[in-house]
């Protein structure tokens, strides 16, 4: 989804093992989330259990990685942000139900529990949303936007991932459709995405990018990306349109040929303790700006996290993956 500068920066498909002894390691995680080589880190120091960490690059990479192993997937543990494509690779049998202990250990906030799937495909460990970014050094006070509706006005210069590599992109699109309708939502889409050199973006960072260079007015992009650049003092606003802003899970699931099922939970156990929350703060790129749903754990300074979230009917969004991604495809990126 993003490029990394952080420990655990790797080329696409490549293997980084962090302080991995010449014997195996305990667990193989997948990952496309800026923050998973702190926690990683940390949770070797705290158990001496070893994890080899596979970053192939945007969520799309590592889905397109997962899809090309077929039916010997190479992980045990997966993290990513959403949860209609977790949901589908539990239809499909990559991941099993998450054990029902795992929730029940985890001490999470009023939102965290809204957040657990009736399906236990996969376990929450933060949210964020897609926001509106605005930089207010190119749209005058009064015509910052409030709706998705409203970036009719900007067509031409509105910047947006393309959901078959960003998954935040997709849970945006598919929340996009539950909100507004799919058939109003895609004469919509259309009348705001005009400009395919903007709208089919392969990262939050481009997003960000494209806004701060006033080569886009406004973008649509995660909120946590928004956050990291604001905290970083640059002239940008997040706004959260009127139609309302559908909750984007960082969820984590199990493979179903997982041989490390001890060692996968006790890496679920400790993603969401507030050690492990921590280890997810420490850094200032995106995915480090996610609110916590853990108790006790407050957002990094500047986070809001009081948001009335929707939540997406992943079974909906899951079952018509393939063909809105293709829609958007053909419509929208170059």
């Amino acid at each position: 989804m993003k490029l990394r500068n952080s420990i655990g920066i790797v080329t696409a498909l490549t293997v980084v093992s962090i302080a991995m002894p010449a014997m195996a390691a305990d667990l193989v995680l997948y990952d496309a989330l800026d923050f998973s080589a702190k926690v990683v880190e940390a949770f070797q120091a705290k158990t001496g259990l070893t994890v080899d960490v596979v970053e192939p690059g945007s969520t799309g990479e590592t889905l397109g990685k997962i899809a090309a192993e077929g039916d010997n997937p190479q992980f045990d543990v997966l993290w990513l942000d959403g949860s209609a494509v977790m949901e589908r690779m539990a239809t499909d049998g990559v991941l099993q139900p998450i054990p029902a202990a795992l929730f029940d250990n985890a001490k999470y906030t009023d939102l965290g529990k809204s957040l657990i799937p009736a399906s236990r495909a996969y376990l929450p460990t933060g949210a964020s949303a897609t926001a509106i970014e605005v930089n207010t050094t190119k749209v005058p006070a009064e015509q910052t936007p409030e709706s998705w509706k409203d970036l009719i006005t900007f067509a031409g210069s509105v910047a947006a991932k393309d959901p078959n590599l960003s998954g935040p992109a997709y849970q945006w699109l598919a929340g996009f459709f539950q909100t507004n309708g799919i058939d109003a939502g895609k004469t919509l889409l259309t009348s705001m995405l005009t400009n395919k050199a903007l709208s089919g973006l392969s990262s939050g960072g481009k997003v960000n990018s494209a806004v701060l260079t006033g080569d886009a007015s406004v973008g649509i992009n995660q909120d946590s990306a928004i956050f990291a650049k604001i905290a970083a003092g640059e002239p940008v606003i997040a706004v959260y349109a009127s139609e309302g802003a559908v909750a984007l899970p960082e969820s984590l699931g199990i493979a179903a040929n997982t041989q490390h099922l001890d060692a996968a939970t006790k890496f679920i156990t400790f993603a969401t303790s507030a050690e492990g929350q921590a280890a997810m703060q420490d850094g200032d790129d995106t995915d480090f700006f996610f609110i916590p749903i853990i108790d006790g754990v407050a957002a990094k300074p500047g986070r809001k996290t009081d948001i009335a979230f929707i939540h997406l009917d992943d079974a909906v969004a899951s079952a018509h993956e393939e063909e809105w991604k293709s829609w958007y495809r053909d419509n929208f990126v170059p």
